[in-house]
């Protein structure tokens, strides 16, 4: 598992990095994904891993377009801080 997580996160990271364009944020979903996997997947054929890994990534990428969609519903109307990070 160690060693294919190892292959899969450089990958993982510049396309989570790309759909949110947040670095710190790429970073939590690449994590979590891979805890994910381990978590309820580890005892899988490794042959099945690759698939599970990357729609666990693109669900986890998916959720976080989500979260921003509703904190813009809730709080666009809110005045933007001065230096606050953009969510979009």
């Amino acid at each position: 598992m160690n060693a294919f997580l190892a292959e899969v996160e450089k990958r993982a990271y510049h396309m989570a990095r790309f759909a949110v364009a947040d670095r710190d944020e790429a970073l939590d979903i690449v994590q979590d994904a891979m805890l994910t996997l381990v978590r309820r997947y580890a005892d899988r054929p490794a042959d099945e891993w690759r698939p599970l890994f990357f729609r666990i990534l693109q669900s986890r990428i998916t959720d976080h377009h989500r979260r921003a969609a509703v904190r813009r519903r809730l709080f666009g109307w809110m005045p933007r801080r001065p230096g606050a990070a953009d969510d979009a």
